[in-house]
């Protein structure tokens, strides 16, 4: 699938989801954008929801096969399985902090055609202390050998292109959108066995309303979130903004 991408080394007006800014600092992150051409029904369509996921898993995957080809080690000398995941929708967290953002739009370009915008921040060399909350983290924190910046960067650059193309080329230009999707090889069970939220205790945060808090047990065919409050009702989540909770052990345990 053909695509567009513009990076930068540093940008002043980052935003990310739900109109929160993306704190950065020259040469320390990845900062790219791309489109993408896709059917206009299917990003507005009942599939829609998957979009900003598969860009997700894409952006995870490039940064995994960057790791590799670098022979990059944790710092702390532990099982790599599992240290890069992502939590709904499509933050890239590593060791449970977030990693990375990602931002997802529509651009229309005639009735039949639109362009899909995303972009990506990932912290590559951000310090510690220019962390903006205590919840994120940075690359150098807990890989050794990273290559320089500008290598890392354009080898993302390269890499999560290649995915994306290679994740959305099936959705866009025929084949089963269903299969693609919840097939035995799915999107869908990909990303679930990536994602740092199913299972786990979470907080979601709506648009409108107030704040409920519960257990995430299944990302829906729709790509929204299945989860199961306290008082034993399910919700699901379209639009909201979902924290993971440390667990509570029960009385007695």
């Amino acid at each position: 699938m053909p695509l567009s991408v513009a990076v930068a080394d540093a940008q002043s007006r980052c935003r990310g989801r739900l109109a929160r800014t993306w704190v950065n600092q020259a040469r320390c992150s990845l900062l790219a954008t791309w489109a993408l051409p896709l059917p206009t029904g299917l990003l507005t369509g009942p599939f829609g929801g998957w979009m900003p996921m598969v860009a997700g898993l894409a952006a995870l995957e490039g940064l995994q096969d960057v790791l590799e080809y670098h022979g990059c080690p944790l710092a702390d000398g532990g099982d790599p399985e599992r240290v890069l995941t992502l939590k709904w929708p499509n933050d890239l967290f590593c060791r449970g902090a977030k990693l990375g953002g990602i931002l997802c739009e529509l651009v229309r370009v005639d009735q039949d055609w639109s362009a899909l915008v995303v972009g990506i921040g990932i912290n590559l060399f951000l310090p510690r202390q220019a962390l903006p909350i205590a919840e994120s983290t940075s690359l150098q924190l807990h890989y050794q050998d990273l290559p320089d910046y500008q290598t890392l960067r354009d080898d993302l650059v390269d890499a999560i292109s290649w995915h994306l193309s290679g994740e959305m080329a099936p959705l866009g230009f025929g084949g089963s959108l269903d299969r693609t999707l919840n097939g035995p090889q799915g999107l869908r069970s990909r990303i679930a066995a990536l994602s740092w939220t199913l299972g786990k205790r979470v907080r979601v945060v709506p648009v409108a309303g107030e704040p409920v808090e519960g257990r995430a047990l299944e990302i829906n065919p729709d790509a929204s979130l299945r989860v199961q409050l306290t008082d034993g009702d399910q919700v699901e989540v379209s639009t909201a903004d979902v924290g993971v909770l440390p667990e509570v052990a029960a009385v007695g345990a």
